[in-house]
């Protein structure tokens, strides 16, 4: 026990460097604990203190201008709660703020895309895109929500008019070949066959008079006349766009037995060629469609020209159309023209309006600005 007590005597003594080094760690480890409650832990507790102030700051001025927003903001929690709406988004969702209301609830392709911060929500009719930030200092993710829905139209619209093209384009090509197809067989069948006639007639030149000749041959250049008309207007170019209607209108009514008159109001000028030749075959598809399917026995051909504009309106009493062919495919697949010929006017920034009634005729109405002109890749093909 002597010799216990003696050890601590001479262990608890400022002559053992082993105590002296104790009661120094002691002392620096007090200084140490002294200074960090001291000094650092307030210091902490001031930097957290501010950046909770910052942070809340940071949210309030978020929150703020999330409210001025005029597009839809929603603030979710981390749980998926909703915790804030701005007044846009309020007036999509008017339930929006029901309590335990979740962001799922209000945009349900959210569950389909948890792994991408952007995606597509159709909400009644009106498509957004949607940017998911998350702000996981402050607890919360934005969803902002971007109206889409004429962007998608215009894409919508786009895609449509390339279709309408291309099928028109396969309209003109089928028809280009039919066209061939019918003067080859005009050619053959009843030009040659008559000019086959004349030469036997020639042959046999007793029984074959002037007169019987002069007729014949009246009758294949009255024909080859015809189809040159089909293929190109050239009247226009000598005679001038009234004369050549005027023209037109004459021998349709007269061929097919169907009384026709042509009005032309405003003053004669020369148009660009584009043009005229667009109104020419308008008129001319719009009258052999008369012939074809009208079962008229009148028809009117009206152009006005003023300061901007050509107007033309091509009328007649006959049947009508049907109402089921303009809501069907056939206004681009018909025979008829119609879809070409209203391609051709879009083309030159023209509009064309039909109204038809049954058993009470039709009325084109075309519309044409004076200074349009086509591409000089493009041309108007009219069958």
């Amino acid at each position: 026990m002597n010799s216990l007590d003696n050890y601590f005597k001479q262990f608890l003594t400022f002559d053992n460097p082993l105590f002296f080094a104790s009661i120094l760690v002691v002392i620096v480890i007090g200084v140490v604990i002294l200074m960090f409650f001291e000094i650092v832990l307030p210091q902490q507790k001031k930097i957290v203190s501010e950046s909770r102030k910052y942070l809340l700051e940071k949210a309030e001025l978020m929150a703020l201008f999330a409210e001025m927003d005029p597009e839809p903001l929603i603030r979710a929690d981390t749980k998926g709660f909703i915790i804030q709406t701005n007044e846009a988004s309020r007036k999509i969702f008017p339930d929006i703020e029901d309590k335990g209301k979740k962001i799922e609830d209000i945009l349900p392709s959210l569950k389909l895309n948890t792994a991408d911060t952007t995606f597509i929500e159709n909400i009644d009719g009106i498509i957004f895109s949607v940017i998911a930030k998350e702000y996981s200092k402050l607890g919360f993710t934005n969803f902002y929500l971007h109206d889409i829905t004429q962007i998608k139209k215009y894409e919508t619209d786009l895609k449509n008019y390339r279709n309408r093209i291309k099928l028109f384009a396969d309209k003109l090509d089928k028809q280009h070949e039919e066209l061939k197809k019918s003067i080859a067989a005009e050619l053959h069948d009843d030009i040659g066959q008559k000019l086959i006639m004349v030469k036997l007639k020639l042959s046999h030149s007793g029984k074959y008079d002037k007169g019987e000749m002069q007729n014949d041959l009246e009758k294949i250049y009255q024909r080859v006349r015809q189809i040159s008309r089909t293929l190109k207007p050239n009247e226009i170019n000598n005679l001038g766009l009234k004369l050549s209607i005027q023209s037109l209108v004459n021998y349709i009514s007269e061929s097919s037995k169907i009384n026709g008159s042509f009005e032309y109001l405003g003053k004669e000028e020369k148009l660009n060629p584009e043009i005229e030749i667009c109104i020419y075959r308008v008129i001319q598809e719009s009258l052999n469609n008369i012939i074809k399917h009208s079962r008229a026995n009148e028809f009117s051909v009206q152009i006005e020209l003023n300061e901007k504009y050509v107007n033309i309106i091509i009328s007649d009493n006959g049947v009508g159309i049907p109402d089921e062919y303009f809501t069907s495919r056939e206004l681009m697949n018909s025979g008829t023209g119609l879809f070409s010929m209203k391609e051709s006017i879009e083309t030159l920034k023209g509009k064309l309006k039909i109204n038809s009634n049954h058993n009470e005729g039709t009325v084109l109405v075309i519309k044409l600005p004076k200074g349009s002109s086509l591409n000089a890749k493009n041309k108007i093909i009219v069958s």
